[in-house]
C-alpha cells in the first residue's frame, strides 16, 4: 500500500510532469533529427549534381569557344603580325626619289596573299602596316583583303575562283616591275618566309581540330567532368541526357587550301652586282616537287555550324535526370519524383550571326552558363 502511494506521489509530483511528456515526444525528436538529416543529403546531392551539370557543361564550352577562337586567329591576326615583320623597303629603279615607299609587306599584300587589318586601306602602300592596334573593346578588326582581291574568298561560304588557267599570285606586278626585288633583293628569301608562315598556321589549324575534335566527340569533355563531381553513377552513363543535347553542337571547320601549282610570284630580274632593273617575271610552283601538295589560307565554318552557332548564342538548355541516394524510410524518393538539374549555356561573340571566324576573324568567343 505504501508502494502505491509513493507511486501516486511521484505521478503528482513536478519532476513527472516534466518527464512523462518528455518521454512521450522521444519518438518525435528522433524522427524529426532523421528528416532533417535525409532532407539534408537530399540538398547535398542537389547540389552537387548541379555542380557536376553546370561544370561539366563550361568545360565543353570552354573548349568549343577555345576552338573557335584558335581558328579566328589563324585566318588574319597570325599571319598579318608575322608578315609585319617584314618591313625592309624596296629600293626603287628609279634614279630620282620616289615618293612611294614599298615595303615587303606591301608586295605581298597588295597581290592579296594575306588579309590585313584595318581601317587606313586607302593611306597608300604603307596604310595597311601603319594601322593601329585595335582598342581591348573593339568589336571588328576589319581584316580584309586588298581592294578588288580575292572577293570570292571574302565569303561565309568562300569560293574557289581558279579555274584551270588562273593563278594563284603572291607577289605583285607592279611593284616589283617599278622596285629592285630580286633573288638578290631578298625576294626568294620572302617568298620562302611567306610559305612557312601558311605551312605552320595550317599546322597549328590542323592540330587544333584534332584536338577539339577528339575532346568533344561523344561529349568527353563533359562526361568525364560530370562523373569526377558526382561518382554517382557509372561512367559510361553519367550525363548521358545533358551529351545528348551537347552532341548536336558539335561545331565543324573546312580548311581553304590552295595548291602549290596555282601558285605564282613576281621577282624582279635582277643580276649578281648590276644596278639594272629588267623589269619582272613570274615563276610558277608548275614543275616543283611539292605541286600536288596545297597551302592552308584560312577555314571556314560550314552552314550547319553557322546555323548551330546562332542557336547557340541564345543558349540551349541541359537537363539532367538523377539518382537520389536511399534513404532510412526506403522510400524510392528517385522513382517517385523524378528529380533532374537544369541550366542553360551559351557561345557567343561581339557579332551579329555569330560568326567571327571567317570573313573578318574576330577571335572573342566567350561562354556563358546560367539557369
Amino acid at each position: 500500500m505504501q508502494i502505491m502511494n509513493r507511486i501516486g506521489d511521484t505521478l503528482r509530483s513536478r519532476r513527472a510532469q516534466i518527464l512523462l511528456p518528455a518521454v512521450m515526444l522521444a519518438p518525435i525528436f528522433m524522427l524529426l533529427i532523421y528528416l532533417l538529416f535525409e532532407t539534408s543529403k537530399l540538398s547535398m546531392s542537389k547540389v552537387r549534381e548541379q555542380f557536376a551539370l553546370d561544370n561539366g557543361a563550361y568545360s565543353q564550352m570552354s573548349t568549343t569557344s577555345g576552338y573557335l577562337n584558335a581558328v579566328a586567329q589563324v585566318n588574319g591576326p597570325l599571319p598579318y603580325r608575322v608578315m609585319q615583320t617584314m618591313s625592309a623597303q624596296l629600293p626603287s629603279k628609279e634614279t630620282s626619289e620616289d615618293e612611294n615607299e614599298y615595303t615587303v609587306f606591301d608586295v605581298f599584300y597588295k597581290s592579296g596573299a594575306f588579309p590585313s587589318l584595318g581601317p587606313n586601306y586607302s593611306l597608300g602602300p604603307n596604310g595597311a602596316i601603319a594601322n593601329p592596334r585595335p582598342a581591348a573593346e573593339s568589336t571588328d578588326w576589319g581584316f580584309k583583303y586588298y581592294e578588288g582581291k580575292r572577293q570570292g574568298w571574302a565569303k561565309e561560304d568562300p569560293q574557289d575562283s581558279f579555274d584551270e588557267e588562273e593563278m594563284y599570285v603572291i607577289t605583285d606586278k607592279e611593284i616589283a616591275d617599278n622596285y629592285f626585288f630580286g633573288a638578290n633583293k631578298g625576294a626568294l628569301p620572302a617568298i620562302r618566309d611567306y610559305a612557312t608562315i601558311y605551312i605552320r598556321t595550317g599546322s597549328i589549324y590542323a592540330s587544333q581540330t584534332y584536338v577539339y575534335d577528339d575532346t568533344v566527340k561523344d561529349s568527353r569533355m563533359f562526361r568525364q567532368s560530370y562523373y569526377l563531381n558526382t561518382r554517382s553513377c557509372r561512367k559510361s552513363e553519367c550525363g548521358r541526357e545533358a551529351a545528348a543535347t551537347l552532341d548536336r553542337y558539335i561545331l565543324s571547320t573546312k580548311p581553304f587550301e590552295v595548291p602549290y601549282k596555282k601558285l605564282r610570284f613576281y621577282v624582279t630580274a635582277d643580276f649578281q652586282g648590276s644596278t639594272r632593273h629588267s623589269g619582272a617575271y613570274a615563276i610558277d610552283f608548275t614543275e616543283s616537287n611539292i605541286a600536288e601538295e596545297k597551302l592552308f589560307q584560312f577555314a571556314y565554318l560550314d552552314s550547319s555550324s553557322r546555323s548551330k552557332l546562332q542557336r547557340l548564342a541564345r543558349g540551349i538548355t541541359l537537363k539532367q535526370k538523377y539518382t537520389l541516394p536511399a534513404n532510412r524510410f526506403n522510400i524510392n524518393v528517385t522513382q517517385r519524383y523524378q528529380p533532374y538539374v537544369r541550366n542553360s549555356v551559351s557561345v557567343s561573340c561581339p557579332r551579329g550571326g555569330n560568326n567571327c571566324v571567317w570573313p573578318n576573324p574576330l577571335p572573342k568567343y566567350s561562354v556563358k552558363v546560367g539557369l
